[in-house]
């Protein structure tokens, strides 16, 4: 695992485009589930506000094998490496972590988000 390929897919503009469009079309999933804060995710991704898609971002960055699978043993990356099927995995799987982050379980918001 590099910590420099992670920190590279985290701030490229094209794997970051891809994962909000991941987290923009489960949000419209995730908008009617039966979990309120899951709900408050999905509703603040559709919002376009930053702080549950960055952190999603991220996350799907730090993903298990994902920093592995984009780097090129250069110093540079490929996030094409990465698959749709990879970041929707990672995404549905950080949704709770997001939630957790930002959402009480009522989806009331937690310290000033």
């Amino acid at each position: 695992m590099s910590y420099l390929s992670i920190a590279q897919l985290t701030n490229d503009p094209t794997f970051s485009s891809r994962s909000l469009a991941c987290a923009t079309q489960q949000a419209e999933t995730y908008k009617d589930d039966q979990r309120p804060d899951f709900v408050a995710v999905a509703e603040s991704v559709l919002r376009g506000e930053s702080m549950c898609a960055n952190a999603l971002n991220r996350l799907s960055a730090a993903g298990p094998g994902i920093g592995d699978k984009a780097d090129n043993g250069d110093g540079t990356i490929d996030q094409s490496n990465v698959t749709d099927a990879d970041l929707l995995s990672l995404t549905q799987a950080n949704w709770q972590v997001a939630a957790s982050l930002f959402f009480a379980s009522d989806g009331t918001p937690i310290g000033g988000t």
